[in-house]
């Protein structure tokens, strides 16, 4: 009896232990390769002080990022203080598996105002400070254009002549979920489009596509 209930606290302290994991401290594990010149001490500036000018800059082309946080959400807007109108951002998003295990989702897309793509994304089991891969969560990399258009296009809008911008949206309004949407340059494009957005939403075990 005493074994069974100093195994139930065990397991209990640890799920404890999971789910105290801020953001902010995975935020602090991630590899130097997926946050594009951040440091470690750059990273503390960032959460400390909300911007940070990258080093690599010079007197005509400095580039900074600029740091939101929410509950469970980072977002990491890199742009250039002068000269260039190109950008990219960096999300980042905790969730919980039923056990109370954290997994976290990374996503980078970038490129003008006018026209920009999803980079990557990648989904990570979180354990013991450290951040391992894991594609078996649900998420694809990236959607098709052609998902979100209508079939039949005429020959005068076909998908490489529909000017429109896709990414993921780590911090939709509901909490559980993701969205991939597509975001058209005009409102001449709305006829041709089927949808906007495609949900994925979380089950403690992997997302779902809604």
């Amino acid at each position: 009896m005493k074994k069974a209930s100093f195994i139930l606290l065990f397991t209990l302290w640890l799920a404890h232990g999971a789910l105290g994991q801020t953001i902010q401290e995975i935020f602090k594990a991630l590899p130097f390769s997926y946050t594009v010149e951040l440091s470690s001490e750059a990273k503390n500036l960032l959460i400390e002080e909300g911007s940070y000018t990258l080093p690599i800059g010079d007197s005509l082309e400095t580039m900074r990022v600029d740091y939101l946080a929410a509950k469970d959400y980072i977002k990491l807007q890199y742009y250039f203080t002068t000269g260039q109108s190109g950008f990219f951002v960096i999300e980042l998003k905790k969730f919980q598996k039923i056990d109370g295990a954290p997994i976290v989702v990374y996503s980078k897309f970038g490129g003008t105002p006018s026209a920009f793509e999803q980079h990557s994304l990648v989904t990570f089991d979180y354990k013991n400070g450290t951040l391992q891969s894991n594609k078996t969560l649900g998420l694809p990399d990236a959607i098709e254009t052609a998902v979100f258009l209508k079939e039949n296009l005429p020959d005068s809008l076909k998908e490489e002549k529909i000017s429109i911008s896709t990414s993921y949206n780590l911090n939709p309004e509901k909490s559980n979920q993701v969205e991939y949407e597509l975001i058209p340059q005009s409102d001449q494009f709305d006829p041709w489009i089927q949808t906007k957005k495609i949900t994925f939403e979380w089950n403690g075990h992997r997302f779902q596509k809604m």
